[in-house]
């Protein structure tokens, strides 16, 4: 199916063939979504190109046949799934496969996104809420992990680490590590299990996740690992230089008060520490992300912002509402006024891309105070 693409002279009818392509993707990715979300897909995919009926379909995953005929349908007019009307069989080429497993998660994003849908749009109004509560986006945590997954699989220790190799010696021979944002501590429980010289400690905001993560970390075994619920914008007294390492990882651009956790991050970081903050891969400036070839990206990044990251960073009220579209530029802009040293910029080369903003804490700098009062 080809893409409409825009012209320098583009008409009405080169415009509503656009916007029409465009809605019926929106319409494909539900079903893309459903199938992914019931594991159809893992079905299909474990039978090859073994052509199937919709019944021996919904026999071989166990549900109900009429619903798994209506996704069929509307997969084969999508052209995910082939569809052979004398045998009233399905099934999905193998060449297709491969990208399903890779990209077709990112689909369900989409239903986990608009379950915030309406309250998003009261937002809109002048007399509206400020925000939207996390609480709106039931399983979008979920989803994230998954899609942040291949990262942490296959390159976190294998090619994010060791690119920082002065910070690769010092959690062989033993330092203190922060993730601010940690969710279930997946991340830190690798970092305790490959260093075990070196002790990590997470914190995420979310009380559910933090249980998850002790209960996961006490089935493992490990000691060298430990996870609070605590508020990045204000840590507590005592941490104070207690850190050689903290990672935000696509955590900064959702805080509702960025420059205060940015300053945090600064005092409870030893002087001469390493800063890894890790976030979208665009710029500050609409014109500059509109120049950008992954188009797609770019998209899928400002509606992920409009959509959950601008609304919950501004439930408080008065938070700041950065966005997932905050860019290189600010990023940088900001960290330097919180007194970082921004060493380098890197692209992470995931799936889900990001950037690797590699800082430092300046040796003689002065710990920064808590917004609260607390040292």
């Amino acid at each position: 199916m080809a893409v409409p693409t825009i012209t320098g002279h583009e008409t009405s009818k080169d415009f509503a063939a656009r916007l029409s392509h465009q809605i019926n993707g929106g319409m494909a990715c539900l079903g893309i979504a459903m199938g992914m979300e019931t594991g159809l897909f893992d079905v299909m995919m474990s039978i090859g190109e073994n052509r199937k009926t919709s019944q021996e379909i919904a026999d071989l995953a166990n549900m109900k046949e009429r619903y798994v005929r209506e996704w069929l349908g509307c997969m084969a007019v999508a052209d995910i799934v082939n569809f052979d009307p004398e045998q009233d069989t399905y099934w999905i080429p193998a060449h297709r496969v491969g990208t399903l497993t890779q990209s077709g998660l990112l689909s369900v994003a989409i239903p986990c996104l608009s379950s915030g849908f309406f309250d998003v749009a009261e937002c809109f109004k002048k007399d509206g809420p400020a925000g939207v509560s996390m609480d709106k986006y039931p399983n979008f945590d979920q989803v994230l992990d998954k899609l942040h997954d291949p990262f942490f699989r296959d390159q976190f220790l294998q090619e994010f680490i060791p690119s920082m190799p002065h910070l690769n010696q010092q959690l062989i021979k033993g330092i203190t590590v922060l993730e601010v944002g940690c969710c279930e501590g997946g991340s830190c429980r690798m970092l305790a299990t490959q260093f075990p010289n070196s002790y990590v400690y997470g914190i995420d905001i979310c009380p559910n996740f933090i249980e998850q993560a002790r209960e996961k970390t006490t089935r493992e075994g490990l000691s060298n690992v430990q996870f609070a619920s605590e508020d990045v914008s204000c840590m507590p007294a005592e941490w104070t230089w207690k850190f050689d390492y903290v990672f935000v990882y696509f955590v900064l651009h959702d805080v509702s008060y960025p420059y205060k956790a940015l300053r945090e991050i600064h005092r409870v970081l030893k002087p001469g520490g390493t800063l890894s903050v890790v976030d979208t891969v665009t710029h500050t400036k609409l014109e500059d992300n509109l120049k950008d070839a992954d188009r797609a990206y770019v998209l899928t990044q400002y509606t992920m912002s409009l959509m959950n990251c601008l609304p919950v960073s501004l439930y408080p009220g008065d938070g700041t509402g950065l966005g997932a579209m905050w860019g290189r530029e600010k990023a940088q802009e900001m960290l330097k006024q919180e007194d970082f040293e921004v060493v380098s910029v890197s692209s992470t080369r995931s799936h889900l891309n990001g950037l690797h903003y590699l800082c430092k804490k300046p040796l003689s700098e002065n710990n920064n105070v808590c917004s609260n009062g607390f040292a």
